[in-house]
């Protein structure tokens, strides 16, 4: 009997032992399964470096806010064509060179207005650009604003205003705009918008209140109507809502937008007239980018574009500049008007593609002059 049990307890050891072997088999198993599982994440991780080696690939393009819609069509047009990626970052002329300027990446910069938004991206300023389309500023609202108390006089002297040319008029209209209305007008020291608005009102001081340039822009402090914005694109809610009454931008941004605006006679616009640079160049506004203080004085609405020095993926930007100039004149349909020879300044003509040189060499482009004459 007590063999029995011996026998008995043997053999249960010996199942135990089968158990303990299983036990570790699966144990194994499992343990090689998890490293087979572990060899797709892997794979997936490629996939994920891949990816953002794509989107590093894209060309980023830094432009002026109030043509966000221009290049996204440009961009898309582009893409179509030639499967490259665009990413198209809006901002201010003078925010997003001071971003250039401390190293943001970016492959193609288009400012507006001022070329000396070019030379504030510092030690990337490339030494050139091409104009390629003009525009001219307005003053834009929506149909709210057409609901105020004081909208019809106003509207009413601006009428007589631009039939007649009369300093009644003008003055009548600009003293209601800056004393019954608010008014956006964006920061001079980021976007030029801001600083048109302001050689606007100068110009209007100078001409209808009896010279005296600060005469509107008094006004309109001493009655708190101005509200400042970092871009113009800023406003767009509050006009449409109906929260502010008028902004000063750029014709085709009205466009764009859906807005209405009140056109600008050419002495008061920035517009391309050959007769009215020289009296545009004599005023004047004082910025501040970057701790540097730069005396900027009024010329025609341009808008620039340019590739910035260690700009990424710079082969890929300069086709995207060819296409650009190749394809100006679709741009009139968004407002603005195209330069059916694209202007293109240089400081040395060394420092310009030579992609680019040969647009200028076969006809295309036209040379502008140096920065220093604009």
């Amino acid at each position: 009997m007590e063999r029995g049990k011996f026998s008995h307890k043997r053999a249960y050891k010996a199942i135990s032992s089968y158990v303990i072997i299983a036990i570790v088999v699966i144990a194994v198993v499992a343990m090689a399964a998890v490293l087979l599982l572990y060899k797709p994440s892997a794979t997936h991780h490629h996939t994920t470096t891949t990816s953002t080696t794509t989107t590093s690939g894209a060309i980023i393009v830094f432009v002026a806010g109030a043509y966000e819609a221009i290049f996204k069509y440009l961009a898309s047009q582009f893409e179509k064509q030639t499967g490259i990626t665009v990413d198209v970052v809006p901002g201010g002329s003078f925010g997003l060179a001071a971003q250039i300027a401390k190293g943001e990446p970016v492959s193609v910069f288009v400012p507006v207005a001022y070329i000396q938004a070019v030379e504030l991206e510092g030690n990337r300023n490339p030494g050139w650009a091409i104009a390629f389309i003009s525009d001219q500023m307005a003053i834009i609202y929506s149909n709210h604003t057409t609901q105020l108390p004081y909208w019809n006089e106003l509207y009413s002297n601006y009428t007589m205003a631009m039939k007649t040319n009369e300093t009644k008029y003008w003055y009548n209209f600009f003293y209601l705009l800056v004393t019954k209305f608010s008014l956006g007008i964006s920061n001079p020291n980021s976007d030029p918008e801001g600083l048109y608005a302001y050689l606007i009102l100068e110009m209007a001081g100078k001409l209808y209140a009896n010279g005296n340039t600060s005469y509107f822009i008094d006004l309109a402090n001493q009655y708190h109507n101005v509200l400042s914005a970092p871009t113009t694109a800023d406003y767009v809610p509050d006009l449409k809502a109906g929260t502010l009454d008028f902004a000063f931008s750029y014709v085709s941004y009205a466009i764009s937008q859906g807005f209405e605006y009140l056109k600008l006679p050419p002495w008061l616009s920035f517009g391309y007239y050959p007769n009215e640079t020289k009296w545009y160049s004599q005023f004047y506004y004082i910025i501040t980018v970057n701790g540097q203080k730069l005396t900027i004085h009024g010329n025609p609405v341009y808008l620039y574009i340019t590739i910035p020095i260690n700009a990424t993926n710079e082969q890929e930007a300069i086709e995207f500049v060819e296409f650009i100039v190749n394809h100006v004149q679709e741009l009139s349909k968004f407002g603005v008007i195209p330069i059916t020879h694209p202007l293109l300044f240089y400081q040395n003509k060394d420092d310009v593609p030579s992609q680019i040189l040969n647009l200028l060499n076969e006809g295309v482009l036209t040379y502008g002059g140096n920065f220093s004459q604009i």
